[in-house]
């Protein structure tokens, strides 16, 4: 056995003949060793291990042992830390696929490959559009087929390229809106990376965008997720509070996405400057369900918790009439889902604040 410091707090363990059951048996000992709380003073630390494997294939040179070795560590470290992941061929080919994708959103803005989509949020009473969430869209020109967005924004934001893309999104999302909000009363709904929100200029940015593009800042809604929160420290989440407030001064209004699927949800409506939940599509079943009625039940308890706080509800995944009409009983004011309309380009917008085809539904 030889073990070597490759830098920092990665080592690499070097094993004569050792077959895949006796390198994962191995790092299962390593880090249940190093599992074990250290003391220092009157502290007690604890670390988490990530171990990649490389064994039981062809060898070429070290520095492709190394590199292979590094793709089953990264892999294990992106499972949540604490596993052992032992290397595969496929996992090269996802390397790659991933650089390729990287390499394109880096001149994705300079290439007008980037497009926003809208999707309608529905007045349940009255059948028109209340607002419009800004989705964003990549259709790389080398290949002409759109990449999903569960695809390109874990990308986007692994490599940072988040902000780049969000500033964007923000100014074309403020363009197109500028037109339907003076002609309809219509707000845009942009998402927030947690990126972004760590940027000191960020608020900045978003009012001298209004402001060029003279779009009243009650007509922006800036998105954000719990779980964007749950990532960071208590002074990092006071950070984030603050300067939320602060862009809700000047008018602009805090909604909070997927609610009711994180553990922390009403503590952080006691803190957050927040003016509108987004109930989760978990919590959107038709009536046939065989949990409707706990369904039903925890819809009813978010909308009565968030009309006594003084907030706006959108409920997300609409997709029947019935589930339309059991909403509205409920008292949910908006909705949005394919029942409506799914994401389109902006001129389909245009249509639907003047057709409302869907009007029937919730008339």
């Amino acid at each position: 056995r030889t073990l070597a410091r490759l830098g920092g707090d990665e080592f690499a363990l070097v094993l004569t003949h050792a077959t895949p059951d006796t390198a994962t048996t191995l790092a299962h000992r390593i880090r249940t060793a190093l599992a074990h709380p250290y003391r220092i003073g009157d502290r007690e630390l604890h670390l988490t291990t990530s171990i990649g494997i490389l064994t039981g294939l062809p060898l070429t040179t070290p520095t492709d042992a190394l590199r292979d070795t590094d793709l089953a560590l990264y892999t294990a470290k992106a499972h949540g830390k604490n596993h052992t992941t032992l290397f595969h061929p496929d996992l090269r080919t996802a390397h790659l696929h991933h650089t390729t994708l990287a390499t394109g959103l880096r001149h994705a803005r300079t290439r007008n490959e980037l497009t926003l989509h809208y999707q309608p949020v529905v007045d349940l009473t009255t059948g028109t559009i209340h607002a419009v969430e800004a989705l964003l869209r990549w259709t790389p020109t080398t290949t002409g087929r759109p990449v999903p967005p569960d695809v390109f924004i874990p990308i986007a934001e692994d490599t940072g390229l988040i902000t780049d893309l969000g500033h964007w999104a923000l100014n074309q999302a403020i363009t197109d809106a500028t037109r339907w909000h003076h002609r309809h009363h219509t707000a845009v709904t942009v998402n927030i990376s947690g990126r972004q929100l760590r940027d000191p200029a960020f608020p900045h940015t978003v009012l001298d965008t209004l402001t060029r593009h003279h779009l009243p800042p009650h007509a922006l809604i800036l998105e954000i997720t719990e779980s964007m929160l749950l990532a960071t420290t208590p002074a990092e989440t006071h950070r984030i509070t603050t300067l939320l407030a602060t862009l809700r001064t000047h008018g602009i209004r805090i909604a909070l996405d997927d609610f009711g699927t994180g553990y922390s949800s009403l503590a952080y409506l006691r803190t957050l400057p927040v003016d509108i939940l987004k109930i989760d599509r978990s919590f959107t079943t038709p009536p046939t369900a065989a949990d409707h009625p706990q369904t039903r039940a925890f819809t009813k308890a978010i909308l009565e918790l968030s009309a006594s706080l003084g907030l706006d509800t959108i409920v997300e995944g609409v997709e029947t009439p019935d589930q339309a009409a059991l909403l509205r009983q409920l008292g949910a004011p908006h909705a949005q889902g394919y029942l409506f309309s799914p994401p389109v380009p902006a001129p389909r917008i245009d249509e639907l604040l003047h057709t409302t085809p869907w009007q029937q539904h919730v008339a």
